[in-house]
């Protein structure tokens, strides 16, 4: 394959890549068919399974792609020479203020893995289908890993010491198993339903979010 042909096959590919995020994280992955897709990237649906033999093959480039550009957007921030001189608590800090912005402004990110976690189990994707897109989320989580650690080892962050049990007794990868489900429990809800019901929108969302990750830093200097 000539290197033209293969640069216009690979823009060809972004572009379905591009359009089935947006079709998905606004409708859902169910709700879409790959002549819906076919469609709004202006192809034949024929030339579509040439590129991805079946949804669920697209629908895992599709989250590897929306997760690459989440994480382009914290490693801006954190591979500063500012944000390396912080403590490991400043830094947990800086990346929970960060994460926070990024639930008010890239709801289509977190409606999109809340449709794809729904769409996987559903069709009961293997964990091997999914051993790529797990590299990538595991890249992600290995900024905020070494944040706490950072903390615990500069003194920053001790919720060992803590006197309530259950935060004492609990390791450095259940606080961020923990911490990182709530918080993306929250920014589903808010993307997905926030404003549903009429108690829903009781407390703005931004409100929520803060007193969350203020909870959470109470935690890990406790």
């Amino acid at each position: 394959m000539s290197e033209i042909r293969k640069e216009k096959k690979d823009s060809r590919i972004q572009s379905i890549i591009e359009c089935s995020f947006g079709l998905f994280s606004e409708n859902g992955i169910e709700n879409i068919s790959m002549n819906d897709i076919a469609a709004a990237s202006k192809i034949g649906v024929a030339s579509l399974y040439r590129y991805f033999q079946t949804k669920e093959e697209l629908a895992i480039e599709v989250a590897i792609y929306a997760w690459n550009i989440e994480k382009s957007v914290f490693k801006e921030v954190f591979t500063s020479g500012e944000y390396t001189a912080l403590s490991g608590f400043e830094q947990v800090k800086s990346l929970l203020e960060v994460f926070a912005d990024a639930i008010v402004t890239q709801r289509s990110f977190f409606g999109f893995i809340y449709y794809f976690d729904s769409f996987i189990k559903k069709e009961k994707v293997s964990a091997d289908r999914l051993c790529e897109y797990e590299r990538t989320i595991v890249e992600m989580n290995s900024i905020v890993l070494s944040a706490l650690e950072k903390g615990i080892a500069d003194g920053s962050i001790s919720f060992t010491g803590s006197k309530n049990e259950v935060l004492a007794s609990a390791s450095v990868q259940e606080m961020f198993t923990t911490m990182m489900h709530s918080l993306f429990c929250l920014a589903q809800k808010l993307s997905i339903s926030g404003d549903l019901l009429n108690m829903d929108t009781v407390v703005e969302a931004r409100k929520q979010i803060e007193i969350l990750i203020n909870i959470i830093l109470v935690a890990l200097k406790n």
